[in-house]
């Protein structure tokens, strides 16, 4: 079985490739704040939906 790379690890990777002015921690940072960001966003989306299927 392959070994998957953990998303933050991932992710991370993948913007410090993208820019040159970030630190690893500055990279591994934003990458959670918008992990968290788009879950917040998700939970509240199903919740007005659930919301207005009671309706």
């Amino acid at each position: 079985m392959a070994h998957r790379q953990h998303w933050l690890i991932r992710f991370t990777d993948e913007l410090m490739t993208l820019t040159s002015d970030l630190t690893q921690d500055q990279a591994a940072d934003f990458v959670r704040r918008v992990y968290v960001a788009g879950h917040e966003a998700a939970v509240a989306e199903t919740a007005e939906e659930n919301r207005r299927e009671r309706e």
